[in-house]
């Protein structure tokens, strides 16, 4: 085979994978569009009212309603790319409800300008904090470009204006973004001990780490170092339909 005609099949296989990949973004966009419109047609928010009025959570309308359309933006995402094992049924609890009990126990001792959330995932807890902290502008932080993109997104079609998302290692970031919040927010996965390590490094003096638990361990919470002195753990006692779930907040101060 002639080096003309091998050059030739190269820019026709070249011209086939770049054809798909605009496809592919096409129907991305598309799939994104038809979403929001139907998740603004849909209206109401009685189905988010229950499990906030039931938590003994009272929020504005207007903010009730933004994070209504953050939940179906998830609900029906997850429909279509299963973006979490959380059932449809618990999305509002998990995405909403737990943040938003954690943010008003968190208020009592802390009152933050700046809130990173490392680690965010599609927007938990970071984005119904937000909701709750109005004036604090929040930076959520994620690796993956794919969770990243849905979340800027959601967020768009939602109206919620005081959040940015990077798409950044944590690692990379903190070269960049250290002592620079008033509180740093994490839903912990692996070992408390590897997730105070980098969050830490972003909290200013006297700042405050929450990491997000669902099981804890007091001793091994209270026996963290990393510069940082062991507080308190909140319990945040959720009730579900039909049940209660115990979820917990280890909170700790950035020595000074």
């Amino acid at each position: 085979m002639s080096s003309q005609t091998c050059s030739g099949i190269s820019s026709l296989d070249s011209g086939s994978s770049s054809r798909s990949l605009i496809g592919a973004i096409h129907e991305f966009i598309k799939l994104v569009l038809k979403i929001k419109h139907e998740i603004s047609e849909e209206g109401g928010i009685m189905e988010l009212l229950v499990p906030l009025r039931t938590n003994d959570l009272d929020i504005e309308i207007k903010t009730m309603d933004s994070l209504r359309k953050y939940v179906k933006f998830l609900e029906k995402w997850n429909n279509v790319r299963a973006l979490t094992s959380v059932s449809a049924r618990e999305i509002p609890y998990v995405f909403v409800v737990e943040p938003l009990l954690a943010a008003k126990a968190l208020s009592e001792f802390v009152k933050p300008v700046t809130c990173i959330d490392i680690g965010t995932g599609f927007g938990n807890p970071g984005v119904a904090m937000s909701a709750y902290f109005k004036d604090t502008q929040f930076l959520l932080v994620d690796s993956s470009q794919k969770k990243t993109a849905l979340l800027r997104s959601a967020l768009d079609m939602a109206g919620i204006k005081n959040v940015e998302v990077i798409t950044k290692r944590v690692e990379e970031l903190a070269k960049t973004h250290s002592n620079s919040f008033d509180l740093v927010v994490s839903r912990g996965v692996g070992s408390l001990e590897k997730v105070t390590m980098y969050a830490k490094d972003f909290a200013k003096p006297n700042g405050v780490v929450a990491i997000f638990k669902a099981r804890i361990d007091q001793q091994e919470a209270s026996e963290i170092g990393n510069d940082l002195k062991f507080e308190r753990i909140i319990n945040l006692n959720v009730l579900y339909p039909l049940k209660k779930v115990h979820r917990y907040v280890v909170v700790y101060r950035k020595m000074i």
